[in-house]
């Protein structure tokens, strides 16, 4: 079954991912159909993706980066020069990000370009904020730290509410889900290690 009504989710505002999906499977020699075949997403909704017409929800996103074999950092790169750190450092004021209005999430890009079996985040959560309505997988390890509010996170049948300093670590095959159960904004350093290629 393909994905052809957006779920709940999407990023908003940024307005090149359409661009950056097009050239991402330009790159890789793929048609339409055989991206739609290997992510379970529906031509239509790639055509509407690739237009900017509509914005993938997190789990699309996470549907098309398994497909395109690509980190979830190709979907933030920017058409800029690049800094003089040779991919060292990111600064500050030089974040990615990727935001999903609907879920009161934003992804912030901390690695720098080209480290793609590690990546880390920091996830920006409003109250009330979530990963989403169904909880998700990924091959590779996870782990966090909140950095401030509080974090419900549910790792398969577990449930664990962090408080500031808190830590986490789990196998991401193992169904998970987030949430902010604090009255404020909510930050958690969020790090992927991957298994999968790219």
């Amino acid at each position: 079954m393909t994905t052809s009504q957006e779920e709940e989710g999407g990023f908003g505002a940024l307005d090149d991912l359409g661009a950056r999906l097009r050239e991402l499977r330009n790159e890789k020699k793929m048609t339409l159909a055989e991206l739609s075949l290997k992510s379970q997403v529906s031509i239509g909704m790639l055509s509407h993706i690739e237009r900017g017409q509509t914005s993938p929800s997190l789990k699309t996103l996470e549907r098309l980066r398994l497909a395109l074999e690509v980190p979830l950092a190709r979907f933030f790169e920017r058409e800029e020069p690049k800094p003089a750190n040779n991919g060292t450092v990111v600064r500050a004021t030089a974040r990615s990000q990727l935001p999903f209005k609907k879920l009161g999430l934003v992804k912030e890009l901390l690695s720098p370009p080209g480290h793609s079996d590690l990546e880390m985040l920091m996830l920006v959560i409003e109250p009330g904020g979530s990963s989403g309505p169904e909880p998700w997988t990924r091959r590779g390890e996870k782990a966090g730290l909140v950095l401030e509010g509080t974090f419900e996170l549910h790792v398969a049948e577990s449930s664990h509410v962090l408080e500031q300093g808190d830590s986490f670590q789990f196998d991401g095959r193992q169904p998970h889900f987030f949430r902010n159960l604090a009255d404020s904004r909510t930050r958690v350093l969020w790090i992927i290690k991957s298994e999968e290629p790219g």
